[in-house]
């Protein structure tokens, strides 16, 4: 039968429509089977907005040896942050069901733990150099976490070895401005430990100890200072190294005295010395952490693992400046030498 004009337009049309929607079945059936997978996101985060820690470089460095490349086939969200806001975005990083999250000292780790603590919650933490994750209930143990969290562990809060180093570098070391933040949980401790440190090293050594928790309180504390009232001054509490390092360096140099530093990169920065961990070798352990969560490894099946290496740097241009002599003997002892 021989169709009118209009008639086989309809079924021409009609063959055309199913046609199409065939088309554009087939298309999303492809698409689905072809859409790339969301690339895994790492939250990091830090507090002590004076600096970037050296372990965040290495790090990523050896995440891309591994084979993850930032914005390519993984994402990095690196947040550096003050003392309040920590708390805050550990929780953001749980809403947006980061894969990980790396935490680089102790209020950011303490912060990730809280924020992880439910079972819904329990995304895997990695930690690098905590002040002790046994001893702060981190992990069960070094050898079995136990938990969602694990990471690397570097010497930390060496006081009595600093305080000792700082009597050998300085002579005539007899009053030390010794600042302490009473809102820093690992205080108490560290303070016994100085004590017990400094009448055992130089009974006649005083210990001038000043409460300071913010910008403020240093900069109140060392304009309080007459000239030759202290010889040294010695930041205790994590917090205060962690947040403040950077202005206190600046504040004892305007004073001139001499202050102590937990890691060599303050040193290069006008501390007189330091005695502590180098955190680029735990940013690259770290690394490995991430990479394993990320194909499949649980944090409680990965052990601890410990950085025993402590490195001992003095600035001898610092010591010139302040009119110290550091002896022979101190300068060869050294592993970093700044001239």
């Amino acid at each position: 039968m021989k169709l009118s004009s209009w008639s086989a337009r309809l079924v021409l049309g009609g063959a055309g429509a199913v046609l199409v929607v065939s088309l554009l079945a087939a298309c999303s059936g492809n698409g689905d089977k072809s859409a790339a997978k969301p690339i895994p996101r790492v939250g990091l985060m830090h507090v002590g907005t004076d600096h970037v820690p050296p372990s965040l470089n290495s790090l990523e460095a050896r995440l891309k040896e591994l084979g993850w490349t930032n914005g390519r086939n993984i994402s990095l969200i690196w947040r550096n942050l003050e003392p309040d806001e920590a708390e805050g975005q550990a929780k953001e990083f749980v809403r947006q069901r980061a894969n990980v999250i790396v935490a680089f000292e102790d209020q950011s780790i303490r912060a990730a733990q809280a924020a992880t603590a439910r079972p819904k919650d329990h995304i895997p933490v990695v930690f690098l150099h905590p002040s002790d994750p046994v001893r702060d209930g981190l992990v069960k143990s070094l050898s079995h976490p136990g938990g969602n969290l694990t990471g690397v562990f570097g010497a930390r809060d060496v006081v009595a070895k600093q305080l000792e180093l700082y009597q050998l570098l300085v002579p005539h070391l007899r009053r030390v401005l010794t600042l302490v933040d009473p809102t820093d949980p690992g205080t108490g401790r560290l303070l016994a430990q100085y004590r017990a440190a400094a009448s055992q090293l130089r009974p006649s050594l005083q210990l001038v100890i000043r409460d300071a928790s913010t910008a403020g309180d240093l900069k109140r504390v060392f304009g309080s200072l007459r000239p030759g009232e202290i010889d040294g001054a010695f930041l205790l509490s994590s917090k205060l190294r962690l947040n403040f390092s950077a202005l206190t360096i600046r504040l004892a140099a305007r004073a001139k005295v001499p202050v102590q530093a937990h890691r060599k990169d303050w040193v290069k920065r006008g501390a007189l010395f330091s005695y502590g961990a180098d955190l680029r070798p735990i940013g690259r352990l770290g690394a490995r952490y991430v990479d394993s969560i990320l194909k499949g490894a649980r944090p409680s099946d990965l052990s601890v693992e410990v950085v025993p290496v402590v490195e001992f740097a003095i600035n001898l241009k610092t010591a010139s400046r302040l009119g110290i002599r550091v002896p022979q003997q101190m300068i060869i002892r050294a592993d970093e030498v700044y001239r």
